[in-house]
């Protein structure tokens, strides 16, 4: 089955590649401008654990606007890798994390062809694991794999049942202990579907002010929209909807403190690549995450993968066939 990326130009070295006394630099500027901890021990351990992801993939800093959050950081993979045998060997993950079963499993798919990537915590080290699926992909190829919970698989329906039929990564927070699906959602956004997607978790939605500023910066053809759900009950906790490599310059409305992040987190990629995602939970749990390249040729990375950027009109073809894939 071909896959909608450019494999030559994903696995080309970068451009700008990554430098760790550098990165620390700026690990630990943005982490004092934000006032959030930050461990360089436990940043030297992850850097040597992962040396050579970091080495050849993108790296990018992550964080949210809520009160004491901390400052995060990624890789992005450009080639298949474990990095769940990397984590167990460094003592970051127990050997019997049902967490790390799943992505193990998720990685099998599609004859081993998804990618593996690491969220870490500036102060805490590993945090997330991501799958990218190598394409788009049925729900129900990552829900009936084998060992996913039945009370993640019961969800199929309710998934089905708002056109949520595809998607393009997966994720594991062993922190939260809980599972990430990311569809790629049919766009343009509008106030019902919205509605439908934010009551996922018992959130309201978003007034009108908020909605039409997301409306505004959402990729229009589809969307990346994103459900974290409880590994233990299945319980829809949050979900977010994403507008990814925002228009040069142009933001959406938010605080001082991702403002402060922007202005500070260090980009060293030729294009930058600046994020944000609206996440909704119940009881007005609503808050906004940002993120920033900071090298490895983010941009190029994920547009080989045909990631759809803030205001794009592109659509998938996957998404005209429910239930199909590209």
């Amino acid at each position: 089955m071909a896959h909608d990326r450019n494999d030559d130009a994903r696995r080309r070295p970068p451009a700008a590649g990554f430098s760790r006394t550098r990165f620390l630099a700026g690990l630990r500027a943005t982490a004092e401008a934000l006032g959030t901890p930050y461990s360089e021990s436990v940043t030297h351990e992850v850097l040597d654990a992962y040396a050579p992801a970091f080495r050849e993939g993108a790296v990018l800093w992550r964080t949210t606007d809520r009160p004491g959050a901390g400052l995060d950081y990624r890789f992005y993979a450009r080639r298949p890798m474990d990095t769940v045998t990397i984590a167990r060997r460094a003592g970051f993950l127990a050997e019997d994390d049902p967490l790390a079963g799943l992505v193990r499993t998720w990685s099998g798919l599609y004859g081993g062809a998804p990618e593996q990537s690491c969220d870490f915590d500036a102060a805490l080290g590993l945090t997330k694991t991501w799958v990218y699926l190598a394409g788009t992909r049925p729900v129900d190829d990552v829900l009936d794999a084998p060992g996913v919970p039945a009370v993640l698989r019961d969800l199929r329906p309710v998934f089905h049942g708002l056109g949520l039929d595809h998607v393009r990564h997966v994720a594991v927070d062993y922190r939260r202990r809980s599972v990430n699906l990311y569809f790629r959602a049919r766009g343009p956004v509008d106030p019902e579907q919205c509605q439908r997607f934010t009551a996922l978790a018992g959130a309201e939605p978003p007034g009108e002010r908020l909605f039409g500023e997301m409306a505004a910066f959402l990729s229009r053809g589809a969307y990346t929209f994103s459900v974290t759900l409880s590994l233990a009950t299945g319980a829809v906790e949050r979900v977010a909807f994403y507008a990814l490599k925002l228009p040069a310059g142009q933001f959406p409305s938010f605080g001082s403190r991702l403002r402060t992040f922007f202005a500070t987190a260090p980009s060293h990629d030729p294009e930058d690549m600046n994020a944000v995602a609206w996440s909704f939970g119940a009881g007005g749990a609503t808050y906004v995450k940002a993120e920033r390249s900071h090298c490895g040729d983010l941009v190029e990375l994920i547009r080989g993968w045909n990631t759809f950027f803030s205001r794009s009109e592109t659509t998938d073809p996957a998404l005209a066939v429910p239930g199909g894939a590209q």
